[in-house]
């Protein structure tokens, strides 16, 4: 089934840090197989009792430490995120990233030049000689800018670098051979070109040093042994080890701490012939004298070939060195957006089996691809999907496949510097498990259940500490063991209660004018306080804008949003109560609204009441509007029971002032496509410029049934709200449509000698 996410509301997981182990916490994450619960919060507590079925955590035997769990960021993937309106890519990536606000995913993998998703074939040294490196726009336009968005979430990603070919100058088309071999796909790595390549990896860490990114690791070569990538070549294990012989020397050299792994490949060497135990050859022919050595840390694995028990051989062959997982696609061929076929699978194959046999991270492919699945170059991958997909024709409705999944529950189990530890218990039919303590002395588990009933168990980290989990059929299941619980915000002194993941409300009789103090932040830039509703001061208070009345004050610590809805009854005929404006997700949404592509409820959004009869709502384009599908009516309640037509016979009407709104709006009658009531842009080949703002008034001062709508372009104050024209602004009393008030004012927000005033 298709797993339609809003990007705003992908469900998140509380992550809290305390160095104790408190009894009465725990945390769940769960998502089943079959869409119905995805990355779904919960907490429980823990009793001194338990069931048959029995998880028992066994901190005193350690075993690997864990470096993360990650997607690659290729440039298809970097490209598609800087295509998102900024705030949906922050946020997002702020979701999946962040140890504090989101999954705490850590680990990362990139392409040094080119790969099979890239803008084009290309190196970084095309041109002869190695003065001549230096980044492409692949790089300082794309994958750069997302790497700075992500490091300001979480510091502490672990970035990985691979090269798919070195540059076609240094290539021959055999060893022992002086041949050029000009062509991207395949061909040997010329002998005489190892120290000038060492110095390709040097200047490519260098390079991005300059940016602020440290390189944790590097492979010498993307998949070794495949020469028919559209970028590819030919490095059996003797050759590499040639060539790392050189670069950890060089890296020594140049001060590098940048680790080194070979290999970077299937299971099953891609069945050739000599390459069987391919790290191990590299390891036994490099001398332990060798200058650098102690970076030459392990080796890495793919899994498009044979089976993760090869891990076992070569952890007994070479059991001081690591072992990585870098490399796992979803696409066509394995029905790879088919999360019912998918998600078990994926969760036993690349996370259980490969941390079990002793694997420090594990990275999947395409962070991000589109529907296309791409961009993609002929060649290579054609066919692979990404953890999201997202919709090119609006870069905003995102999909999330397995592998987005399961690096989410494996991060939120296991954060950076966590320890595998062992278990024991009863054996679990049809269940799998790993267990971690993390740095902050919490516990975390990932539970995996195939079976198609549910199984109630036990996880326990002490006799006093037993948490009974239920871990639904064919499902996921992420425990954590100790930590806080998080402290309630409060607003105005006022503590606030839960009302979701991370989400916090209370009710409250809101005065206009007067100013609200929260205990959190939102004066740095990072919050979206409505700006219908609050008006940012820059003490860090919030003058309330509408009439006086009670809301309920939502506080969303995750999406970072303040907003407020009215407590009051759907607007009757004379024009008193709540207004709404709804449209399905390709035309409007605010932050931590559901944004789907149908009309619902959840999309629904309150206008601010800000005179008797005079409700606002601000959208800018690119955030709250998109310029590309522009679709949205008014109504009397969230549930769109009844909504503004333009009929004469309707009790609730409502008319367009053509006169002093926008040229690029129009309101539809029911004729040319346009429905009755529904605001569109006037004509389609109308841009509207990103970042822009508009403000939506719907005045119905004199009744329901004959509202005028009127949508001005806001004059550039910071809270959104339109002020009168530049030639009367500063000279008498107005109301928010611009019009000179004459006589006594009713309450309300007017503007007096060009600035806001509260009429109370």
């Amino acid at each position: 089934m298709k797993n339609r996410l809003a990007l705003l509301l992908i469900l998140t997981f509380v992550m809290v840090c305390s160095p104790l182990l408190y009894a009465e916490h725990v945390t769940l994450l769960t998502t089943k197989a079959d869409g119905s619960r995805l990355l779904e919060f919960s907490t429980a507590k823990t009793g001194t009792s338990y069931g048959t079925n029995i998880i028992r955590l066994m901190p005193e035997e350690e075993f690997q430490s864990i470096d993360g769990f990650g997607y690659a960021l290729t440039y298809s993937s970097c490209y598609n995120l800087m295509k998102m309106a900024a705030h949906e890519r922050r946020e997002l990536l702020r979701r999946t990233f962040s140890p504090t606000d989101g999954f705490g995913v850590s680990y990362t993998r990139i392409s040094i030049g080119c790969s099979d998703f890239s803008s084009r074939v290309y190196t970084l040294c095309d041109k002869k000689g190695i003065e001549n490196f230096a980044l492409t726009t692949d790089e300082t336009d794309y994958v750069i800018p997302v790497l700075k968005e992500v490091l300001a979430v979480n510091p502490g990603l672990k970035i990985m670098a691979s090269p798919w070919t070195c540059p076609k100058w240094m290539k021959v088309k055999e060893i022992g051979s002086s041949t050029p071999y000009d062509s991207w796909t395949g061909g040997r790595l010329n002998p005489a070109c190892y120290e000038t390549y060492a110095q390709y990896f040097v200047k490519f860490i260098e390079a991005f040093r300059a940016q602020g990114i440290h390189i944790h690791a590097v492979t010498p070569q993307n998949e070794p042994l495949h020469s028919g990538n559209c970028a590819s070549l030919y490095l059996p294990w003797e050759d590499e080890a040639a060539l790392i012989s050189h670069m950890a020397p060089a890296f020594k050299r140049a001060g590098l701490t940048t680790k080194i792994y070979c290999f970077d490949h299937n299971y099953n060497y891609d069945n050739v012939a000599g390459q069987e135990d391919y790290p191990v050859k590299v390891y036994n022919a490099l001398s332990g004298e060798m200058e650098g050595s102690e970076l030459v840390v392990g080796s890495a694995w793919h899994d498009y070939g044979g089976s993760s028990s090869e891990l076992d051989d070569i952890n007994s062959q070479a059991p001081d060195k690591e072992v990585v997982f870098t490399e796992s696609s979803i696409g066509t061929w394995n029905d790879g957006r088919n999360l019912q076929k998918r998600l078990i699978d994926d969760m036993k194959n690349l996370v259980i089996s490969t941390v079990t046999r002793q694997c420090r991270a594990v990275v999947v492919w395409n962070m991000m691809l589109d529907l296309n699945r791409g961009p993609n170059l002929d060649g290579g991958c054609t066919t692979c999907y990404g953890a999201l997909d997202i919709d090119h024709k609006d870069y905003h409705t995102v999909t999330a496949n397995s592998h987005y999944y399961i690096m989410a529950h494996a991060s939120v189990a296991a954060r950076r510097g966590a320890v595998r530890v062992a278990t024991k218990g009863t054996a679990i039919n049809k269940v799998s498990h790993v267990a971690f303590k993390n740095p902050d002395g919490t516990y975390g588990v990932v539970i995996v259940n195939e079976d198609s009933g549910n199984k109630n168990i036990s996880v326990l980290a002490s006799t006093d500490a037993i948490a009974r989990v239920n871990v639904p059929a064919r499902s996921v299941v992420s425990v954590l063991l100790g930590g806080e619980p998080e402290q309630a915000p409060t607003f105005d002194g006022q503590g606030m209660t839960p009302a979701g993941e991370r989400r916090y409300a209370m009710e409250a009789e809101m005065v206009q004018g007067r100013k609200y103090v929260p205990d959190f932040d939102v004066t740095d830039g990072s919050w979206y306080a409505d700006p219908d509703f609050f008006e940012v001061e820059a003490d860090g208070s919030l003058r309330w804008l509408p009439l006086n009345g009670r809301y309920r004050i939502e506080a969303d610590l995750y999406a970072r949003t303040l907003m407020a809805f009215p407590e009051m009854p759907p607007m009757d005929n004379s024009g008193q109560g709540a207004l709404y404006i709804n449209g399905p997700r390709k035309s409007i949404g605010k932050p931590c609204f559901f944004l789907n592509d149908e009309w619902l409820p959840q999309n629904a959004m309150p206008m601010a009441e800000v005179e008797d009869g005079l409700y606002r709502i601000t959208l800018t384009v690119g955030e709250q509007l998109n310029d590309e599908y522009t679709d949205f009516a008014f109504f009397t309640s969230p549930q769109m029971e009844t909504p503004f037509l333009t009929q004469d016979s309707s009790p609730f009407r409502i008319t367009f002032n053509e006169a002093e709104s926008d040229q690029f709006f129009t309101l539809g009658k029911g004729t040319g496509g346009k429905e009755d009531g529904h605001v569109y842009k006037r004509h389609f080949f109308f841009r509207l410029t990103k970042g822009d703002r508009y403000v939506v008034i719907a005045d119905l001062r004199k009744g329901a049934d004959q509202g005028v709508l009127t949508i001005r372009k806001a004059d550039g104050t910071a809270d959104g709200v339109v002020v009168p024209t530049a030639e009367n602004r500063t000279n008498g009393l107005f109301d928010m449509i611009g019009r000179r008030i004459w006589g006594k004012p009713r309450k309300g927000i007017y503007i007096w000698q060009g600035k806001k005033t509260f009429v109370r």
